[in-house]
C-alpha cells in the first residue's frame, strides 16, 4: 500500500515554499486559526485534481499574492512491495504528481516532471483507489456538516465509492442501461414486426389471390386439355361402338349363316320325311283301296252265296257248285272280318300318317319361313355392316385428327365427362379469372420476401425477448449482489458505530432505506444522545455538536472499510465539546494501531497525549508567510 511521503507547496496561498513530510498512520496538523493548516489539505486536493476545489474558487486565486505561477506537488511512495510497485508503469520509488497554476487561469499537471492530462492523473489515482472528489477521502473544513446535510441517496453513493462498492452500483446502472437498450430494441423489433405482419397480411392476401389465379389458370389449361381429350375419348368410344357393332354384326351374320345352313338341312330332312310319309300314305291308300276292293268282292260273293242259298233252300236241293260256295261262306265271312280289321288298321295308320304328314308339313313350312326370315335378316345385316364400315372409316379419320389436336394441348387425360359440362367449367373459370386480372405478378416474390423478413424479425423478437430476460435477470442479480454486500457492510459498520456511540453516551444505528430501488436507496444515520430514542440525523433534530459527533463516529466506524490508502480530515471537532473531541481523538488513535492507512488530520485545538501520534506538524504564520515544523 502506498502513502504520501511529502507535500511541496510553492507560491501557494500563504506559502512561499514549504515541504511537509508525512508518514504512514496519523499525521496531525495543528496550529492557530489562519496559520495555513487547511491550505495543506487544499494543496493536496488541488494536486490530485479535486473537482470541489475548482468549483469553489478560481484556481488563480490560490496563487500567492504577487506571484504569476504557483505549484503544488505530492510525492507518493512507489517502492516495491513483494516485488510489485503500487503503480507498475512508473519505474521509480517515487511518483511526483504536480500541478502548476497561472494567473491567467491556465494550469497543467505533471507526473515525475512530465506533462500529463488530468484524465491520466485520474486514472493513476484510480489504480491507488484514491478519489479526491469523495468527501469521505478528503473532507475539507465544514464538510462534516455537508455530509450530515446531504440526502440519504448521495450519502450512500459516497460510502459505496469510498469502500470500493461503486462498481456494484455502476454494474447495476450498466445492466439497467442494457435492459433499457434491450427493451428499446425489443420495442423497435416488435414495432417492425407488427408493421411487417400488416404488410405480410396484405401480400398474403395478394399471394392467395395469385395462387388462386395460378390455380385457375392451371385449371383452365387442364380443362382445355380435358376438353380436347374428351372429344377424342367420345370419338374413340364411337369408333369402339362401331367396331363392337361390326363385331356383333359379324357374329350375328355367322350365327344367321349357321342357322340358314341348319334350316336348309332341317328343311331338306323335313321335305324328305314329308315325301316319305306321303309315299307311305299313298301306299296305305292303295292298300286301303285293295282291302276295300277285297272286302267288297268278298261281300259281293257272300251276298251272292246267301242269295243262292236262300233260293236253293226254296227249291230244294242245291247244285254241287253252289253247295261248295255256301260251304265257303264262312270262310268269306272270316275273310271279310279280317279285311275289316285290316281296313281299320290301315285307316288308323292313315290317320297317324296324316297327322304326322300335317306335322311334318307344318314344320317344313316353318323351316322354309325361318329360312326366308333368316335370309332377309342376313340381307339387312349385310347392309347395316356395310354402312357401319363406312361410318367406322370416317370415325377413325376423325379420331386421328382429334388425337393430333389433343396431343398439342398436352398428355392424354382420362375423362368420362361430357364436353358440354367441361365447356361450362371453362366458362366459369374464365369468369373467375376476370376478377383476378389486377393480381400483381410480384405477389409471390413480395409475399416470400416479407415472410422471410417476418421470420427474421420473429427470430430477432425472440432474441430480443431473451436478451431482455437475460438483462432483467442480470439486473436483478446485480441488485441482489449489491444489496447483499451493502447490507453486510452496513451491518459491520453499524456494530462499530454503536460501539463508538456508546463511548459518547449515545445510541444509534446505520440503516439502508429503499434497497429495492437503487435510485431512491439511501443511507440513514440514527442517533440518540443521553437516553433519547435514536432519530434520523438531520439539521433539525440534533444540535451541531451532536451531529458532528455522530458523523465522526460513523466516519471512524467506516474507516476500516475504506480502500483509499490516504484520508484527509479538516477540523472534525467543529461544534464538539472538549470531552467528545477527546473521545474522538482517542478513537482515532486506537484506529491507527489497527490500520495501514495514512491520515492527515487538521485540528486547531489543544493537543494532549500526542505521544501516540507518529507525526505532528505545527503550522504558524510569520510576517504573512506560513511555515511548518515537525514537532514529534
Amino acid at each position: 500500500m502506498t502513502f504520501i511521503k511529502e507535500i511541496i507547496l510553492e507560491n501557494f496561498m500563504s506559502y512561499t515554499y514549504a515541504r511537509i513530510p508525512l508518514k504512514r498512520g496519523l499525521n496531525l496538523i495543528c496550529g492557530p486559526n489562519g496559520a495555513g493548516k487547511s491550505s495543506i489539505l487544499l494543496a493536496l486536493s488541488v494536486a490530485l485534481g479535486q473537482t470541489y476545489t475548482e468549483r469553489s474558487r478560481k484556481l488563480s486565486d490560490l496563487i500567492r499574492r504577487g506571484e504569476d505561477i504557483g505549484r503544488v506537488s505530492v510525492v507518493f511512495d512507489n517502492s516495491p512491495n513483494e516485488g510489485k510497485r503500487p503503480i507498475p508503469e512508473v519505474d521509480s520509488d517515487s511518483l511526483v504528481l504536480s500541478r502548476y497554476l497561472k494567473q491567467d487561469g491556465t494550469y497543467w499537471h505533471e507526473a515525475n516532471y512530465e506533462t500529463v492530462t488530468k484524465g491520466e492523473v485520474t486514472r493513476t489515482l484510480s489504480q491507488l483507489s484514491i478519489n479526491p472528489n469523495n468527501m469521505l477521502i478528503v473532507m475539507h473544513q465544514g464538510m462534516i456538516d455537508v455530509f450530515g446535510a446531504i440526502d440519504a441517496q448521495e450519502r450512500l453513493k459516497l460510502v459505496e465509492e469510498a469502500v470500493g462498492m461503486r462498481e456494484y452500483r455502476e454494474r447495476i446502472l450498466r445492466a439497467r442501461e442494457k435492459l433499457s437498450h434491450t427493451l428499446s430494441e425489443e420495442e423497435s423489433v416488435n414495432a417492425m414486426l407488427e408493421e411487417a405482419q400488416d404488410t405480410l397480411e396484405h401480400w398474403e392476401e395478394e399471394y392467395q389471390r395469385y395462387l388462386q389465379k395460378k390455380e385457375l389458370l392451371e385449371k383452365k389449361e387442364d380443362l382445355e386439355r380435358e376438353y380436347t381429350w374428351s372429344k377424342w375419348w367420345r370419338q374413340k368410344k364411337r369408333v369402339e361402338d362401331f367396331e363392337n357393332k361390326l363385331k356383333k354384326l359379324g357374329k350375328d351374320l355367322e350365327e344367321i349363316n349357321r342357322d340358314l345352313e341348319k334350316a336348309e338341312e332341317k328343311g331338306e330332312k323335313s321335305r324328305t320325311s314329308l315325301e316319305k310319309i306321303e309315299g307311305e300314305l299313298d301306299n296305305q291308300y292303295q292298300e286301303l283301296i285293295i282291302r276295300e276292293r277285297d272286302k267288297s268282292g268278298a261281300k259281293t260273293k257272300l251276298d251272292i252265296i246267301n242269295n243262292l242259298d236262300s233260293t236253293t233252300r226254296d227249291r230244294g236241293k242245291l247244285p254241287e257248285s253252289i253247295s261248295k260256295l255256301v260251304e265257303n261262306s264262312r270262310e268269306l265271312e272270316e275273310n271279310i272280318a279280317k279285311l275289316e280289321h285290316k281296313i281299320e288298321s290301315v285307316k288308323t295308320t292313315l290317320t297317324d300318317l296324316k297327322r304326322k304328314r300335317d306335322q311334318k308339313r307344318e314344320k317344313y313350312v316353318d323351316q322354309r319361313v325361318r329360312k326366308a326370315v333368316l335370309g332377309f335378316r342376313r340381307e339387312l345385316l349385310e347392309k347395316e355392316a356395310s354402312s357401319l364400315k363406312s361410318d367406322l372409316r370416317r370415325s377413325k379419320r376423325e379420331l386421328k385428327e382429334l388425337q393430333i389436336e389433343a396431343e398439342e394441348e398436352g398428355s392424354r387425360v382420362k375423362t368420362e365427362r361430357d364436353s358440354r359440362a367441361i365447356l361450362e367449367d371453362i366458362r366459369v373459370t374464365n369468369a373467375q379469372l376476370t376478377g383476378l386480372e389486377d393480381v400483381s405478378s410480384d405477389a409471390e416474390k413480395m409475399y416470400k420476401r416479407y415472410k422471410e423478413l417476418l421470420a427474421e424479425l420473429e427470430e430477432r423478437a425472440e432474441e430480443a425477448a431473451e436478451n431482455r430476460k437475460r438483462a432483467l435477470e442480470e439486473l436483478e442479480l446485480r441488485k441482489e449482489k449489491w444489496r447483499d454486500n451493502l447490507r453486510e457492510l452496513l451491518k459491520n459498520v453499524g456494530e462499530t458505530y454503536k460501539q463508538i456511540l456508546g463511548r459518547v453516551n449515545a445510541i444509534g444505528d446505520v440503516r439502508l432505506i429503499n434497497p429495492e430501488d437503487i435510485d431512491d436507496s439511501g443511507l440513514e444515520l440514527l442517533v440518540g444522545f443521553r437516553g433519547a430514542d435514536p432519530q434520523p440525523l438531520d439539521a433539525y433534530t440534533q444540535s451541531g455538536g451532536e451531529r458532528s459527533t455522530s458523523i465522526m463516529c460513523f466516519l471512524l466506524a467506516l474507516q476500516q472499510h475504506i480502500e483509499s490508502p490516504i484520508r484527509g480530515l479538516d477540523e472534525f471537532e467543529l461544534h464538539m465539546d472538549p470531552r467528545n473531541r477527546q473521545t474522538m481523538l482517542r478513537q482515532l488513535f486506537d484506529l491507527m494501531r489497527e490500520s495501514d492507512a495514512q491520515y492527515l488530520v487538521i485540528t486547531p485545538g489543544r493537543l494532549v497525549e500526542v505521544e501516540e501520534v507518529p507525526n505532528v506538524i505545527a503550522v504558524q504564520n510569520a510576517a504573512g508567510s506560513s511555515e511548518v515544523k515537525v514537532t514529534a
